[in-house]
């Protein structure tokens, strides 16, 4: 059989849908590489909270990509444990940013036994909740829904979430990897897939039937698979459902975006009280920093009082 065309290519930071032709059965693949990197990097979390963090990205990733309008998708996690919180933000057309909250020290102390690959995420995170919001803009009300924090990955609790508050059969894959490349540092790269079924018709057959074709074939991909640099997603995609037939959709470039722009933080400052800017500052200047980026913005008083008059 002729490969199918694939406009993905072997390209790091794109997401695209797929259909699986004739059946009730769609999807979205995504790999994500320095966009990755770059928000993992940001901040010395250690290896387990990051891939933690990784994962979160990606589930964002795939699962904001497929909303029909100019918005953006917010998946929270939270706990009693070392982890304290951890979120990801996806915006149309915008792109992808994430951070984590922890106790170092507790981290570590958790993480200085043997911790099974199953048993990562409670130990990180414990008992708490997951949170996916959904914000059409400023003229909608937010759409949010909340599972408990249950399983053994993010992945598997947002299939819960789907199962519970959406009613839809969902199937997450994602793996996060930390890989070298001749005399450059490591890079964090991560690679992912998520599988649902749609509602039958009379031009398809049973809708259960294809979910559990279509799921069976899912299940053996792998880690490596997901991961490999030299793997397209196109030809993984083949790999699986090239018996069916695989449509691809052309694929959205994913970027790191943030929301700490200089003159934005500006006006926010300015907007405070006089006596609590005062307060704000530190040998005198105003220093905001920015929790995602982990950067340091540097105000000098008079240029904010500029901007409040």
């Amino acid at each position: 059989m002729i490969p199918v065309s694939d406009p993905l290519g072997e390209d790091d930071n794109i997401v695209a849908g797929f259909q699986i032709e004739g059946r009730t059965v769609r999807g979205r693949v995504t790999r994500i590489g320095s966009v990755l990197d770059e928000i993992l990097s940001a901040h010395d979390y250690p290896a387990p909270v990051a891939r933690l963090l990784g994962e979160a990205v990606l589930v964002t990733i795939l699962v904001g990509d497929a909303l029909k309008f100019d918005g953006r998708l917010i998946v929270q996690a939270q706990g009693d444990g070392p982890v304290r919180f951890l979120v990801a933000e996806y915006v149309t057309g915008e792109g992808v940013r994430g951070f984590a909250s922890m106790d170092r020290a507790a981290v570590e102390t958790a993480l200085a036994g043997d911790v099974a690959p199953d048993a990562m995420m409670q130990t990180l995170l414990g008992h708490g909740s997951f949170a996916m919001t959904i914000d059409h803009g400023p003229d909608m009300d937010q759409y949010q829904g909340v599972v408990a924090l249950e399983g053994t990955s993010l992945s598997a609790v947002a299939e819960t979430y789907f199962r519970q508050s959406e009613q839809t059969p969902t199937r997450l894959r994602c793996a996060i990897g930390e890989f070298w490349s001749g005399d450059e540092a490591r890079q964090w790269r991560g690679g992912g897939a998520l599988l649902q079924s749609v509602a039958a018709d009379e031009a398809r057959g049973s809708a259960e039937d294809d979910w559990d074709h279509a799921r069976a074939l899912f299940e053996t991909v792998e880690d490596a698979e997901l991961l490999d640099p030299d793997l397209s997603s196109g030809a993984l995609l083949f790999r699986l459902f090239n018996e069916d037939g695989v449509r691809l959709l052309e694929p959205v470039t994913v970027t790191k975006r943030c929301s700490c722009e200089r003159e934005r933080l500006r006006r926010i400052i300015a907007s405070f009280p006089a006596e609590d800017r005062s307060e704000m500052e530190t040998d005198g200047a105003i220093v905001m920093t920015c929790e995602y980026c982990n950067r340091d913005w540097r105000f000098e008083p008079a240029e904010v009082e500029a901007g409040a008059s």
